[in-house]
């Protein structure tokens, strides 16, 4: 009797402990998928991430500083500075004459209207308006080849405004002053869309350089005398 009870109890425990095993596999396999899953989805969480910060960063560009005075600059038209105005008194007044008659000028400066009494005016001329001009910026550097030359340096926009499309070409000259090979390079600089959509990245705003690199191809036997940089720029808008 004592027999087929510890019997007994052995099948038990051996029914028990298999069915513990069962259901620690099933949790150990439930937990693995689950495993996989999480991963699954913690590289979708990231490459999600991935794209926000992309994002985040392009919305940083667009709304930096430059391009806030860009935007603010459309909305807020400067008038037009087509006259200078001299007084007796040595102070300059720039603007727009929009209304002139016996007695006084009336000016439109970017602070407002000024009326000014002629008994005041020394004299009155029109204004010189802000060209850009662009100049080299230091030495312009040769590295000789077998079959070309290349011509590095820097270009400074030394003007009052933006000069759009600047360019550097090279003309080279052997000693009896005959050219050569000529070629020019488009100086690439900051980015800018104009008001007709176009964009560009090849603008200087005054003050600012930026270097180039030009190469020209020479022909065989060559003899290079000597070369003259030519600089040409555009002012639109």
């Amino acid at each position: 009797m004592k027999l087929q009870n510890l019997s007994r109890v052995l099948l038990s425990v051996l029914i028990l402990g298999t069915a513990a095993y069962t259901q620690q596999a099933k949790a150990k396999s439930t937990s693995t998928q689950k495993f996989f899953e999480v991963d699954k989805n913690i590289e979708d969480l990231r490459k999600e991430l991935a794209n926000l910060r992309q994002k985040i960063r392009e919305l940083e560009v667009r709304t930096s500083v430059p391009e806030i005075r860009k935007e603010i600059n459309k909305l807020v038209q400067a008038p037009e500075i087509s006259h200078e105005i001299v007084l007796k008194n040595g102070t300059v007044v720039k603007g727009k004459i929009i209304h002139e008659d016996l007695d006084k000028i009336i000016v439109q400066t970017i602070i407002g209207q000024l009326t000014i009494s002629k008994n005041e005016v020394k004299l009155s001329r029109e204004a010189e308006k802000p060209r850009a001009k662009c100049i080299l910026d230091g030495p312009v550097i040769p590295k000789v080849f077998e079959d070309k030359i290349t011509y590095s340096g820097r270009i400074k926009n030394d003007g009052l405004r933006r000069a759009d499309f600047p360019m550097i070409r090279f003309q080279l000259f052997d000693e009896g002053t005959r050219m050569i090979a000529t070629d020019s390079v488009v100086v690439a600089g900051n980015f800018h869309m104009f008001v007709t959509g176009v964009q560009t990245d090849a603008t200087i705003e005054p003050g600012q350089s930026f270097p180039f690199e030009c190469t020209i191809s020479i022909p065989t036997n060559a003899k290079i005398s000597y070369y003259i940089p030519q600089l040409s720029w555009d002012e639109f808008e």
